[in-house]
């Protein structure tokens, strides 16, 4: 097995348990400080994902370690009959190839979204005008945001918001029709809150860091926190701003009952599948947007995050060391009989 295969494989056997480790260190931090705003909620999810995906390079500390290698190629400490069939290669294929399938779709996905993209056209600045309040077409402007439609051909794809430099916004036909004006307000305004927030860079760098751990089961749930905590705190932008919290939260029941889902890399407003609990947090839960943290909350926690980062970090170079040593050889020393005595002298 190649170094650069050993180096591979150690960090997917860092990832196996470390991942678990930052996960349920996040879930239990906002289980202790409940009700926070969902901002924050978001940036500590993504924070795990952060720690989960750069601490197994602490296996590249075990290339300057004082590991004791005796042969000049790296080795796995297995038995030779399991290295030599491939069977470590079989290893690493199973923890490859689940980040080959989630990068097709992602690149499916992204084709998906730019022939939609060249296929709409802009909204005339005049229909905008009269639907939108002025604020919200302020906002527009501000951040350079691009609102544009399509046909009713392709209006069975749902609202969503793609592109980083320049901001894209598609809002299908059918809510440009009188009758759908609040559900127009609503969703321009979800789509406007990613603008805002910088929604769409930090959820492409959460699908590249959940690619080389699309093997994990904790990847899923983490990508489904980040969802959630994402789209709640779009909502906490809209409701009490723009619209009242039970107006929008009929509007979300709407929307997801009309449409399907976006293209998987862009963000909409029905992107997340736990609608249930944004409309719970909507009616019930509105204190969560106005908590925050205080200023030893924020210290406890960057000092806690260093410190789990440092312990997960340096783990990985133990992990590295176990690979790359090679037990060393038995010696079986021959047992040699004692020479026979003398014969005795015979006078």
């Amino acid at each position: 097995m190649s170094a650069l295969e050993q180096i591979v494989l150690s960090w997917f056997l860092n990832a196996v348990w470390e991942l678990p480790v930052c996960f349920f260190c996040c879930w239990a931090f906002l289980h202790f400080i409940p009700n926070l705003a969902t901002g924050i909620r978001h940036l500590l999810w993504l924070t795990a994902l952060s720690l989960g995906f750069l601490a197994p390079f602490g296996t590249l500390l075990g290339l300057w370690g004082d590991s004791k290698i005796m042969s000049s190629r790296l080795a796995l400490a297995v038995p030779a009959r399991l290295n030599g069939s491939g069977g470590m290669r079989l290893l690493l294929l199973a923890f490859v190839a689940p980040a080959l399938y989630r990068a097709f779709l992602l690149l499916r996905g992204g084709v998906a979204a730019k022939r939609l993209r060249c296929q709409a056209m802009p909204v005339d600045p005049g229909i905008l005008e009269s639907a939108l309040p002025q604020d919200l077409l302020l906002s527009i402007q501000r951040y350079q945001a691009k609102v544009c439609s399509t046909g009713p051909a392709t209006s069975a794809c749902g609202p969503f918001t793609c592109g980083v430099k320049r901001p894209f916004i598609f809002i299908p036909a059918g809510f440009f029709v009188p009758s759908s004006r609040q559900m127009l307000v609503s969703v321009v305004a979800h789509e406007l809150a990613h603008v805002q927030r910088r929604d769409m860079f930090l959820h492409l760098l959460s699908e590249f860091m959940l690619l080389p751990l699309a093997f994990h089961p904790f990847s899923y749930w983490l990508r489904s926190r980040l969802a959630e905590a994402r789209e709640m705190a779009c909502d906490a932008c809209v409701s009490g701003q723009i619209l009242p919290a039970t107006d929008y939260a009929r509007c979300l029941l709407d929307v997801a009952a009309t449409l399907r889902d976006s293209p998987l890399p862009a963000l909409g407003i029905s992107e997340s599948a736990t609608l249930e609990s944004r409309v719970r947090a909507l009616i019930l839960f509105s204190s969560l947007r106005v908590r925050s943290l205080g200023a030893w909350h924020k210290c406890g926690l960057i000092l806690a995050t260093s410190a789990l980062f440092a312990m997960l970090f340096s783990s990985g170079r133990r992990t590295f060391l176990w690979m790359s040593a090679v037990p060393e050889p038995r010696i079986k020393t021959l047992r040699v009989p004692p020479p026979p005595p003398p014969p005795p002298n015979r006078r």
